[in-house]
């Protein structure tokens, strides 16, 4: 498990910054999942999927957010080794997911965690193979669009709601 403390503050929020144009890629460059949708991710996911903050007050950092972009991000990431026809169970970066998947990293997103554990049991998946688009797409509406929709809501001069996290794992 990794923290967000005041020596590391900075990557957090530079990831922050980094998830909300990779999201917006995935948003109105593809609508979805697409090749490469994940270029703006210059910082590696796999530290942020269950990261913690360590009581302090890191207002520019939601770390919801910054868990949850993670995750969607190592979804994309086998999205694109899909698409390259690459193995999906022999590389580094696949052993690392296992890894964290047997170590329940991925336990604030079942729904990811079960997208992946299909993707590596499966190894090679043809192109011509709907089953990755169609297990992806929930993830997308869910986690992005959510994301977009929950923000485009918040208005406090329309209501006395309080603002609240956009994102909360496993929503």
């Amino acid at each position: 498990m990794h923290f967000i403390d005041e020596e590391n503050y900075r990557e957090a929020e530079d990831a922050i910054r980094d998830i909300l144009m990779f999201y917006v890629e995935l948003a109105a460059g593809s609508a979805g999942f697409g090749h490469n949708a994940d270029v703006y991710i210059r910082f590696n996911p796999m530290k942020f999927i269950d990261v913690e903050n360590a009581d302090v007050n890191h207002h520019y950092v939601d770390i919801d957010l910054l868990r949850t972009g993670s995750a969607v991000a190592l979804v994309c990431a086998f999205y694109n080794m899909w698409l390259e026809d690459q193995d999906l169970q022999d590389s580094p970066f696949s052993k690392s997911c296992q890894a964290a998947i047997d170590a329940g990293r991925f336990r604030a997103f079942p729904d990811i965690e079960e997208v992946l554990v299909g993707a590596l049991g499966r190894n090679f998946i043809p192109i011509d193979d709907p089953w990755f688009d169609a297990a992806v797409a929930p993830i997308y509406r869910k986690y992005v669009l959510g994301f977009f929709g929950r923000l485009a809501s918040l208005d406090r001069a329309a209501s006395d709601q309080e603002v609240r996290p956009l994102l909360t794992p496993g929503m």
